[in-house]
């Protein structure tokens, strides 16, 4: 086994079985709003508040979100089942909390609770992790469907997804809104925390323009950040085309627009008005990847104030 820890965490995770059709999960029904991790009338973590100066607009909103969360799956299987008294919801509702709370005062949220592929498949050398993503896929493409036809009720909507949620947009956005009808009404899309090489843009979005100004529509926000002197000289990652797959270095040109400033540059930005939330539990470790239950913490979130941001591009 290697030395280096990740490494070996990665193979603490990393599933027994290649990926079969005959072992995945049920096929969730997001007409069922049990299958949702939430909407306006689901009351959860995506209406916590970083202080009590701000307001919460649970629904009747003039805009919709629809939110995918990133990975939150850590098991040794390539899908989860979306089982709620799972860890891996528990986390779901965790990143409502730090994530989807910035729109519960502008915008109806919803978010489907998806069969995400484990961590460990984006390190796949094999096919099994692009299969995974590939099922993970269908059930956004599922929700979204749901969301559009049974719940959004012509209303413009946003999309927005961190880490394998922002993958899964990405593709989302190239199948469902690009170039439809639905482009009429698409405000925006957040998609964070997963790279999209500049080269790769115009396939993937080649109607929908990247933002570059706070009040753009019709137009995609990105950004990938990581911790000051972090290097990933060696790592890649899989991307998804529309014409398949593809192993990515992530030492390359990639989309990305700083929040603060809404620049291209790798300065540093302040805002020291930007408050985010960080969810607290006596009981409850969220680095704890081997934890397979729901804790049924009751979790409390506390204000941390990020006021300076840089981004590297390549």
């Amino acid at each position: 086994m290697p030395d280096n820890p990740f490494m070996k965490f990665l193979e603490l995770v990393k599933p027994q079985e290649p990926f079969s059709d005959q072992s995945i999960p049920s096929t969730p029904d997001y007409e069922n709003i049990d299958n949702w991790a939430a909407t306006p009338a689901i009351d959860g973590q995506q209406f916590y508040v970083p202080s009590s100066t701000h307001s919460v607009n649970k629904d009747n909103n003039a805009v919709d979100v629809f939110y995918i969360h990133p990975t939150g799956f850590y098991e040794k299987k390539w899908n989860s089942d979306i089982n709620k008294s799972k860890s891996a919801f528990e986390r779901t509702e965790i990143m409502l909390g730090n994530q989807a709370s910035v729109f519960n005062d502008s915008c109806n949220i919803f978010a489907p609770e998806y069969r995400q592929a484990t961590y460990f498949s984006f390190f796949d050398r094999e096919d099994n992790g692009k299969k995974a993503l590939d099922l993970a896929y269908k059930d956004i493409e599922s929700s979204f469907d749901v969301f559009i036809n049974s719940l959004n009720d012509n209303r413009p909507f946003i999309i927005a997804g961190h880490s394998q949620g922002g993958l899964l947009a990405q593709r989302l956005i190239n199948k469902k809104i690009n170039n439809t009808d639905l482009q009429k009404r698409f405000v925006c899309a957040y998609v964070i925390g997963y790279m999209i090489p500049e080269i790769y843009y115009e396939d993937v979005f080649p109607n929908i323009p990247k933002s570059t100004s706070f009040d753009d529509i019709n137009c995609i926000v990105s950004w990938s950040t990581v911790v000051e002197g972090f290097k990933r000289n060696r790592e890649k990652t899989l991307f998804w085309k529309p014409d398949g797959w593809s192993v990515e270095p992530m030492i390359q040109k990639i989309v990305s627009t700083n929040p603060f400033s809404w620049t291209n540059d790798s300065l540093w930005h302040e805002d020291k008005n930007n408050l985010s939330i960080i969810n607290k539990a006596q009981d409850y470790d969220f680095t704890d990847r081997f934890r397979k239950e729901h804790t049924g913490s009751k979790k409390i979130h506390r204000t941390y104030q990020n006021s300076r941001l840089q981004f590297i591009f390549k």
